[in-house]
């Protein structure tokens, strides 16, 4: 029996192990990745855009993983017309413009950053992205600060 009370206090000991600011950082950002629909619902209301005239430009972070912004990408394009994608890493996304057209027969525009304001009438930018939502926990979603 005393094995097992060991093990049983080894494991309770690594639950208990204070987290990194690095892992906080990357699940906040991944909680921000599933209530994206939301977020993006909430913006077209509060600016008055019917989801027909939606012109979604999503700008992407260089320094996060092209697979985190595409997961965002693929879950906002089922209710899009038009979606860009302002990006400095184009080949990245290649295949998910491609996927887009097949699949929802959404046309994906691939912009440089070079380009200036990004088109469309609303704007997600993920550089900022931290800074513009406020804190999303596991169990509700608080407000969004614009």
């Amino acid at each position: 029996m005393g094995f097992f009370q060991k093990l049983l206090h080894l494991f309770r000991r690594k639950e208990e192990a204070p987290e990194t600011k690095e892992s906080e950082e990357r699940r906040s950002f991944f909680l921000y990745i599933v209530e994206t629909p939301k977020i993006l619902t909430y913006l077209r209301r509060e600016r008055g855009i019917s989801r027909q005239k939606l012109e979604l430009a999503l700008i992407d972070d260089g320094e996060r993983p092209a697979y985190q912004i595409a997961q965002i990408a693929e879950l906002l394009m089922k209710d899009l017309n038009v979606f860009y994608l302002v990006t400095e890493r184009p080949e990245a996304f290649q295949e998910l413009s491609e996927e887009a057209m097949e699949e929802y027969g959404l046309l994906l525009v691939l912009l440089s950053e070079e380009s200036g304001q990004a088109p469309g009438n609303l704007t997600l930018d993920v550089r900022e992205w931290e800074k513009q939502l406020d804190i999303i926990s596991a169990v509700s979603y608080n407000t969004l600060t614009i």
